[in-house]
């Protein structure tokens, strides 16, 4: 599937390009997310590492995050990504993308 699409990615117009360049953003910094979760065990104790979901899942709850959807897949993917870090050795499965 993603040899079909190669071709086609280098003939985006401005307005598309600035889409996928959205997303590339978007991706790069949950990679940064995905780090700074699963290290924060090596430098925060239990509770500290508590507090900072807790502020993060408080601040997901206030009106400077706009968008309901926004809001609930944050919450999803912070979740995933901290339970991840739970694992010292989670390498994670890139086996579902064909």
């Amino acid at each position: 599937m993603l040899a079909a699409l190669r071709p086609a990615v280098g003939s985006l117009r401005a307005e598309a390009q600035a889409v996928v360049d959205e997303c590339k953003a978007f991706v790069r910094a949950m990679a940064r997310v995905e780090t700074a979760l699963g290290t924060m065990g090596k430098t925060l104790d239990a509770e500290e590492s508590s507090e900072v979901m807790r502020a993060v899942l408080t601040w997901l709850g206030t009106d400077e995050v706009q968008g309901g959807f926004t809001k609930e897949v944050a919450r999803e993917l912070i979740g995933q990504l901290s339970a991840a870090g739970a694992y010292a050795d989670y390498q994670g499965t890139t086996d579902y993308i064909q």
